[in-house]
């Protein structure tokens, strides 16, 4: 039997006033009860707290409030209880844990009041359970320093506004970004830093953003100092009732590497791909993973054609053992160096070819061995042709030599005649010979002389002709 209607039996007739209170108190949807507060014995309960905590009713009275708190709450109930003593009048409220029959632990807001039972004093309370309400609020929080710690910390530039576009705060990115502080932002819009295309109005562009169209891309930024810079953007709108975000990132950087990259990539084209050179990248066994393009005019044969083969299977059966056993060496040299060696073209012919070989399997952008080769059959052949030249040139002057020692001797004799018959002549000590028979004698030294020398000539034609 409640309070409300022992009272009104011990004296009569319940007074109207009675009944609204004991109303008030048995149909109220938030959990109630009284308890004695010498005793901390539940005196009365309202359906509301029967619902909520899984208790019966007479569960409940013959229970303590002490027994609705966890048992780590107990100190703070006898303290706050101590101060309810304390005082004659006294409405107090606070949020304090609960623990249901269930053994669940919800939290909760009370608000009592102290009352007076047949003299006694009680106090009357009132259980708010804000156990999803509290929740809720740690998720807000968390959210909100989710969000300050991004607006804090990152490398972006985040820029909120209003309505009109009229920025109302920033972040430090934004300062080292754009060069704006939080005192310059007073009527600064961000048309002053977001530079439109001449065929994008700003006003038409804003009001569909507004509408919840996404507004992002790349666009020029203008910095404080008149600078530009390239930004990558992208809007939010209405994160909040009225408050916009914009999040501008830096690319100016990124996007001259990227030139810088495809710059590079035109130049390794240009070099690999139609340079003179054979560019090749070959497993450690040999096989071709990548062959350039310029492996069709120099060798007859399509990349694709070389590439999953093994290289060494078209290299000419006399020099492969050479060659390979010099590959082999890549393992401890990072750079090796062929002599020249005979590769097969597409025509079944061999053409000559020197490599210098460098070891980049450890770069995970090559991944095996880049093999330079260059076709050098021209010069060998020609070099070829030059050692025949010699070698017949070295010897028609072996032959000529010969000639010329073997006449010398042949010469000497008529001409050492002519120089004595000359100087007897020339004393006039002839010892009595006469001097036609001397001159006859000259005559015959020089036709002699002249024999000669038309032999050696013709021998030296012979020798000369004999080689052509």
């Amino acid at each position: 039997m409640s309070i409300a209607k022992q009272e009104g039996l011990e004296n009569g007739k319940p007074q109207a006033s009675e009944v609204m209170y004991h109303d008030l108190f048995e149909l109220n949807p938030q959990p109630m009860w009284v308890y004695d507060v010498e005793t901390y014995a539940i005196l009365d309960v309202n359906e509301a707290a029967v619902r909520h905590y899984g208790f019966d009713r007479e569960e409940f009275l013959n229970m303590t409030i002490l027994m609705l708190r966890p048992e780590t709450e107990i100190p703070e109930v006898l303290h706050a209880v101590k101060i309810v003593r304390e005082h004659e009048r006294m409405f107090s409220s606070g949020t304090y844990k609960h623990q249901k029959k269930n053994g669940e632990v919800i939290d909760v807001l009370i608000q009592s009041n102290i009352v007076y039972i047949n003299g006694a004093k009680a106090e009357l309370v009132l259980s708010t359970d804000i156990t999803s309400w509290i929740a809720s609020e740690r998720e807000r929080r968390a959210s909100e320093e989710k969000f300050k710690a991004i607006f804090d910390n990152t490398s972006d530039a985040i820029v909120l506004c209003d309505d009109q576009g009229r920025c109302t705060d920033l972040n430090d990115a934004t300062r080292r970004i754009l060069g704006y502080e939080i005192g310059d932002l007073g009527g600064v819009c961000i048309t002053d830093f977001l530079l439109m295309p001449e065929e994008m109005a700003f006003d038409v562009v804003w009001k569909n953003f507004l509408n919840g169209e996404i507004l992002n891309g790349l666009m020029k930024i203008r910095r404080k100092d008149g600078t530009l810079i390239t930004g990558s953007f992208n809007s939010k709108s209405n994160i909040l009732p009225g408050l916009h975000m914009c999040v501008i990132t830096d690319v100016t950087e990124r996007l001259e590497k990227k030139r810088e990259l495809m710059a590079s990539e035109r130049r390794f084209k240009a070099l690999v791909q139609e340079g003179a050179d054979l560019i090749a990248i070959l497993d450690e066994q040999g096989n071709y993973k990548f062959v350039s393009e310029s492996c069709r005019p120099i060798l007859g044969i399509e990349p694709d054609d070389l590439v999953g083969k093994n290289a060494f299977d078209w290299i000419h059966p006399d020099d492969r053992q050479a060659v390979l056993a010099l590959f082999l060496k890549i393992r401890e040299h990072r750079q090796i160096r062929t002599e020249p060696f005979r590769f097969m073209d597409g025509f079944g012919e061999y053409r000559w070819i020197v490599t210098i070989a460098t070891n980049m399997t450890d770069d995970p952008a090559v991944g095996g061995v880049v093999a330079n080769s260059r076709d050098i059959t021209d010069a060998v052949l020609k070099a070829r042709d030059l050692e025949v030249s010699n070698e017949r040139y070295r010897k028609q002057n072996e032959q000529l030599r010969e000639i010329a020692w073997t006449q010398s001797h042949v010469v000497r004799a008529p001409l050492t005649r002519l120089m004595g018959l000359v100087d007897l002549l020339q004393t006039g000590d002839t010892g009595g010979m006469p001097v036609d028979m001397a001159l006859g004698l000259i005559r015959s030294s020089a036709d002699e002389l002249d024999e000669v020398i038309r032999k050696i000539v013709s021998k030296a034609d012979k020798v000369q002709n004999d080689d052509e």
